[in-house]
């Protein structure tokens, strides 16, 4: 009876902890760090349709948007924990749900111009499940001031 309780015991206490790679769950409580020591177990690859936006000339004051396309091109799902700008003038969107392999989603980037001017570079860095641990899109515009 004991060896029949300590096989249960320790086969339930193998498979509670086996994750698969689709099913990570993360909770509120979790920091990003913790997440992201996670899901480096579980690696995968992505592209990206661009890696830089250039807006051309805009101006000054003048908000402007542009999306990044990302697509899971590994084998494990793609899990994006976050995604920040350089600074709060160029702010992401992007949904926070996996990616299956082959899988897409868009990043939507919006620029503020507001008190900005002359040539500007800004970049966004995704943090997510990719072996660099953090992918970077970039966005640029030459800011012309009204006289």
């Amino acid at each position: 009876m004991k060896k029949v309780t300590y096989l249960l015991i320790f086969s339930s206490l193998l498979f509670s902890c086996k994750k698969s790679e689709g099913n990570l769950n993360f909770d509120d409580s979790q920091s990003i760090e913790q997440k992201q020591k996670e899901l480096s177990k579980y690696p995968t690859t992505v592209t990206f349709n661009k890696v830089l936006h250039d807006f051309g000339e805009i101006q000054q004051g003048e908000v402007v948007e542009t999306e990044f396309i990302v697509k899971n091109t590994g084998k494990n799902d793609l899990y994006i924990l976050d995604a920040f700008a350089s600074c709060g003038c160029t702010v992401p969107e992007v949904s926070k749900e996996p990616l299956k392999s082959g899988e897409s989603t868009p990043i939507k980037v919006k620029f503020d111009s507001n008190g900005k001017s002359g040539f500007i570079e800004k970049s966004v860095n995704i943090r997510c499940n990719t072996s660099r641990m953090l992918e970077t899109v970039k966005i640029k515009a030459n800011i012309k001031t009204n006289k």
